[in-house]
C-alpha cells in the first residue's frame, strides 16, 4: 500500500495479492492501521461469524410463513403498546346548515302544469324526437275537464316562480315538484304553495338565481307591460309577492328576464305583433306594487297571447290549434315604439284554428307542442321551411277528432337523431337518450 503512487494502484495491487475483488480491496484501504493489527484479527473474526448467523436467520424466515406471520403479529402488539391510548382527534359537527338541494342531483326536467293545478316533473329522456306531422307520444293522463297548460324544460335546483292571474308571485324548487312519469298527472299545486281563493298559476318562469339578469318584464292580456329589478322579487314568503297592480278584469300572460338593450317581441290572439326595445326611454324601470304602461293595443276581441325577448338570427315560430305552424325570420318584425296595434304576426283562417303559441327560436332548435288530450310531440324548428309574416304556415302535427293544439314550449340544444325521430313517426317505439338544454324556455296555453 506505502509503495503505490495512488490510491487506485493500492486498490489493484491488493486484488492482484490477495484475489479478492473491488469492494473487498476498498474495505482493506478504509481500515485504520491497527485494525490491521493482530490484536484485531480475533474481533474481525467474530464480526464474520455475527454476520454469518444473520444470513442465515432471515433465509429461515423467508423460507417460513408461519414465522412470517409470527414476526408480523408481534412487530404489531408493539405498536399496539407503544401507541394504543385514547383517540386524541373528535368528530364535531361541520359549520354551516345542511339544506336539503345540497343532497338532490342536478338533472334536466320537464314541468308539467295543468289548467286544473296539478304538477310535476319528468326526466327530459321520456319525450322522444319526432318528424313534423308525427302523432306524438302520450304526455299526461288527464281528467276530461283538466289540460295542460305549462310545459317547459329546467333543472332540479332552479326556482321556478309562479305568476298567478291576479298578478302574484310564488316560487319554490323545482326538485319541490313530485316526480312523475311521462302519462302521470302529478300533484295539485295547493300542497305546495299558498294560492289565494281566486288564484290560478297564468305563467312559471324557471331561473338559476337571482343575478341572472337585471330585470323582469311582466305583461298582461289587456297588453299592459312593466319592468322591475328582478331582485325585487326575492323573497322568501310563503304567501307570495305583488308582482304586479291589474286593472279591472286583466290578468297576467306572460313573464321573461330582460336586460335595456333586449328588443320584446308582443303577439296577439288575432295574429297582431309589436316589437320594442325594453330601454329606459321604452320602458323605464317600476316597482312591483305598480300597473305598468300599454305595450300594446288591440282591435275588438283581441287580446294579448305572448310576450318573447328577440334575439338576432332568429325566428318567430307561431303554431295554430289546428296543428298548422309557421316560422319567419325575426328581422320581418321591424323595432316600433309600444303602445301601437302593430304589424301582421300570421295569416289566419278559420279552417286552420286560432293562434296558440308564438316563440322566438333558432333553427336549430326543437319545440315541444301539448294537446288537449294530453299529447306531446317534439319537433326541430329546421323543419319548418322559412316564409313571410304574413302566411298561414303549413301542417306541423296530425291531431286526433276533437284534438287541439294549447301551447307550445321552447327546448333549446335538443340534440335528438334523426333515425329515432323517424322511427316513433312511423309509428315504432325508438328510445332516444336526446338532451335538454334548460336555458330560456317560453310556453302558452
Amino acid at each position: 500500500i506505502r509503495a503505490s503512487e495512488t490510491v487506485d494502484a493500492a486498490r489493484s495491487g491488493l486484488m492482484e495479492l490477495l484475489g479478492i475483488d473491488e469492494v473487498q480491496a476498498t474495505a482493506i484501504l478504509d481500515m485504520q492501521l491497527r485494525r490491521l493489527a493482530a490484536l484485531e484479527r480475533q474481533k474481525i473474526i467474530d464480526e464474520a461469524a455475527e454476520i454469518e448467523r444473520e444470513i442465515a436467520e432471515l433465509n429461515a424466515i423467508l423460507a417460513s410463513e408461519a414465522r412470517q406471520r409470527e414476526i408480523v403479529s408481534e412487530e404489531l402488539a408493539e405498536v399496539v403498546e407503544r401507541y394504543g391510548d385514547e383517540r386524541r382527534t373528535a368528530f364535531v359537527a361541520a359549520e354551516g346548515e345542511m339544506r336539503a338541494e345540497d343532497l338532490i342531483a342536478e338533472e334536466d326536467v320537464v314541468v308539467t302544469i295543468t289548467r286544473g293545478g296539478y304538477a310535476k316533473r319528468t326526466k327530459v329522456d321520456l319525450y322522444r324526437s319526432q318528424k313534423r306531422g308525427g302523432k306524438g307520444v302520450r304526455g299526461a293522463a288527464l281528467r276530461q275537464d283538466d289540460i295542460v297548460e305549462h310545459f317547459f324544460t329546467t333543472t332540479t335546483h332552479h326556482w321556478l316562480l309562479f305568476f298567478t292571474n291576479r298578478g302574484r308571485v310564488y316560487r319554490a324548487k323545482a326538485y319541490e315538484l313530485p316526480e312523475a312519469g311521462r302519462d302521470a298527472r302529478g300533484q295539485h299545486v295547493a300542497n305546495l304553495l299558498e294560492f289565494q281563493p281566486d288564484e290560478t298559476i297564468a305563467q312559471v318562469l324557471d331561473l338559476r338565481d337571482y343575478d341572472q339578469a337585471p330585470y323582469l318584464v311582466l305583461a298582461t292580456a289587456g297588453g299592459a307591460v312593466k319592468k322591475t329589478k328582478l331582485g325585487e322579487y326575492d323573497s322568501n314568503r310563503s304567501r307570495g309577492l305583488i308582482a304586479i297592480n291589474l286593472r279591472d278584469n286583466d290578468e297576467v300572460i306572460g313573464a321573461e328576464l330582460v336586460s335595456s338593450d333586449d328588443d320584446v317581441l308582443l303577439v296577439s290572439r288575432k295574429g297582431m305583433s309589436v316589437r320594442f326595445t325594453a330601454d329606459d326611454k321604452q320602458l323605464r324601470p317600476m316597482g312591483r306594487a305598480t300597473s305598468g304602461v300599454t305595450g300594446m293595443k288591440f282591435r275588438s276581441g283581441d287580446s294579448l297571447l305572448s310576450m318573447s325577448v328577440v334575439r338576432d338570427d332568429a325566428f318567430v315560430f307561431t303554431v295554430t290549434d289546428g296543428g298548422f305552424a309557421k316560422r319567419t325570420p325575426v328581422e320581418q318584425y321591424r323595432v316600433q315604439n309600444r303602445s301601437g296595434l302593430g304589424i301582421k304576426a300570421m295569416k289566419l283562417v278559420d279552417e286552420r284554428g286560432a293562434l296558440v303559441g308564438a316563440l322566438v327560436v333558432d333553427s336549430d332548435d326543437e319545440v315541444l307542442a301539448v294537446t288537449a288530450s294530453g299529447g306531446v310531440i317534439r319537433s326541430r324548428v329546421g323543419e319548418v321551411n322559412p316564409t313571410g309574416r304574413d302566411t298561414m304556415g303549413v301542417k306541423y302535427m296530425n291531431l286526433a277528432d276533437g284534438d287541439r293544439v294549447l301551447g307550445i314550449a321552447r327546448n333549446a340544444d335538443a340534440d335528438g337523431e334523426d333515425d329515432d325521430a323517424q322511427q316513433v313517426a312511423d309509428g315504432e317505439q325508438a328510445d332516444t337518450t336526446t338532451g335538454v338544454d334548460a336555458s330560456e324556455v317560453s310556453s302558452q296555453g
